[in-house]
């Protein structure tokens, strides 16, 4: 809006009663405190503002007397900021407001809006704070403009569309068409009524909009939800466009006036510029690293959460059960309901595996020394015979050589004893046949056997064995025999000269002297 165009068509003394008896069509809409609600911006909004960061965040700039004319401050209708503009007494001459008091924020002509044949979801949310002042009735017509969309020609005429204050409460106004339009009585002009300006509460608007400077042009509107109004004709000016201003515009009233804005959103759906339902509360998040899987679980739902994925892992540092970290982090703000992660000690890591070493065929000392070395235990050593593997030596081990096993675990070994011991049988006495059965029958040989005559021992009968009956010897070991051949007979046989023949001396003689005999025959019957 241009200043000039305000303050002419105020200065005419036309009263207002006539502006608001000609409309078109009016409603008085009675304003009640919108529920609490938060308004979520569509990610399909086409450009939307929330003053997050600053008063002029979004492409806005600032008509104002001082850059501390608008402050962000809190909370907005959807979120935690919001945009305060108030104007002092003496700011005046502000981008050509002359008399009149200004500080808005301007967002500039732009292809993308406001433009002939543009069809157009808009939407605000406007508040007027404890300390407002409405205009007053006076003897000359105070007003005020909180928002509008300003025809972008700078020859004069009232706003395309315009938020309107005045002494007996809120209202609306219009303006387009072939004709520049500055008053009340000129064509091309409507307004409507909403009522009594209420204050501390968020006055929620929705825009449905097609620019036209013909009468195809729509302007539809919304208030909390209710609709308020429903225009068709000119709101543009011909050859012109508009552009948006965030506005806190008023006749000079001696005294600071602030009004709060929020939420300005476009989009080419209702459904995009509308507010949301109301967020689900959120919550913080308890610390509950160090604690007890168990203490943690109930702090967690005493919260208002619940208990998500919990991965166990090794920790040198926390005790076993314990709750090692959590995610999202203690003190995050979170919806109530949300699952918290925990990771949650299982304990000391096992030690790393070693290779069991092979030590197989080595002296019972030096495997030992290896398996040590290895950093591992010699378990239980057990000893057995062998006849391959030397005394002392190790047979087999258990794990076997190369399998990985945990730090200090167990070898258990096999150790030579060398070949097996067996005990000599006590054969003596026995027939020969007899005693070799029981000396093989115990793993040994019979070796040899020497036959001699024994006065005590019957013939056939073992006389002695060696080694010795009861002697541990190596299995296979042979066992030499003396068998008794009986009792050797003896004949006496006298010489007449005192001497004595025994057996077997007078058995030589006869056996000589018959040998003697038969070649004495032989001779003689060759010679007869």
């Amino acid at each position: 809006m241009r200043d000039e165009r305000v303050s002419r068509s105020n200065d005419t003394g036309v009263p207002m009663k006539l502006l608001r008896a000609i409309a078109v069509a009016a409603a008085i809409f009675v304003l009640a405190p919108p529920p609490p609600a938060s308004a979520q911006i569509s990610p399909n909004a086409v450009w939307s503002c929330e003053f997050t960061n600053s008063p002029t965040d979004c492409g806005l700039y600032l008509e104002a007397a001082a850059s501390i004319r608008a402050a962000v401050m809190g909370p907005g209708r959807d979120g935690p900021t919001a945009v305060q503009l108030t104007t002092q007494p003496g700011d005046i001459n502000i981008a050509g407001s002359g008399s009149n008091e200004r500080a808005d924020l301007v967002l500039a002509t732009s292809s993308t809006y406001c433009n002939q044949g543009q069809d157009e979801w808009w939407a605000h949310s406007l508040m007027f704070p404890p300390g407002y002042v409405p205009p007053p009735v006076a003897s000359v017509w105070n007003w005020g403009a909180v928002f509008d969309f300003h025809n972008s020609s700078p020859g004069g005429g009232q706003p395309n569309f315009m938020v309107y204050a005045t002494p007996t409460g809120l209202e609306l106004h219009m303006a387009g068409g072939p004709n520049t339009v500055n008053l009340p009585t000129d064509p091309g002009y409507y307004s409507i009524t909403i009522g009594p300006i209420t204050k501390n509460v968020w006055y929620d608007f929705v825009y449905h909009v097609k620019w036209s400077s013909g009468a195809d042009g729509l302007f539809q509107a919304w208030l909390n939800g209710q609709q308020v109004m429903n225009y068709s004709g000119p709101n543009l000016y011909v050859g012109q466009s508009c552009y948006l201003k965030i506005a806190n515009y008023h006749t000079e009233l001696g005294v600071p006036v602030s009004v709060v804005h929020s939420r300005v959103v476009m989009a080419h759906t209702q459904a995009d510029v509308q507010i949301g339902s109301p967020p689900p509360p959120t919550v913080l998040v308890p610390n509950v690293v160090g604690q007890m899987q168990a203490a943690a679980t109930s702090a967690i739902t005493s919260a208002g959460l619940t208990v998500g994925t919990v991965t166990m892992q090794s920790s040198t540092t926390v005790a076993p059960g314990n709750v090692i970290s959590e995610s999202p982090a203690a003190g995050t703000s979170v919806t109530k309901g949300l699952a918290v992660n925990l990771v949650v000690s299982s304990g000391a890591p096992p030690p790393a595996p070693v290779p069991v070493p092979n030590v197989v065929g080595q002296m019972q000392a030096a495997a030992t020394s290896a398996i040590s070395a290895a950093g591992l235990t010699v378990g239980t050593v057990t000893m057995q015979s062998s006849t391959t593997v030397a005394s002392g030596n190790v047979i087999s081990e258990s794990p076997a050589a190369g399998t990985s096993v945990a730090k200090g675990s167990a070898v258990n070994l096999v150790v030579s004893s060398g070949p097996a011991q067996v005990a000599v049988p006590n054969v003596v006495g026995q027939a020969q046949a007899a005693a070799a059965s029981a000396i093989t029958g115990a793993g040994l040989t019979v070796g040899t056997v020497t036959q001699q005559s024994s006065s005590t021992v019957a013939a056939g009968s073992v006389i002695s064995e060696s080694p010795a009956a009861g002697a541990d010897v190596v299995s296979g070991s042979a066992v030499d025999l003396v068998v008794s051949t009986g009792v050797v007979s003896t004949v006496v046989v006298s010489t007449g000269g005192g001497g004595a023949f025994d057996s077997f001396t007078l058995a030589a003689l006869l056996s000589s002297l018959i040998g003697g005999l038969w070649r004495a025959r032989k001779i003689r019957d060759r010679v007869l």
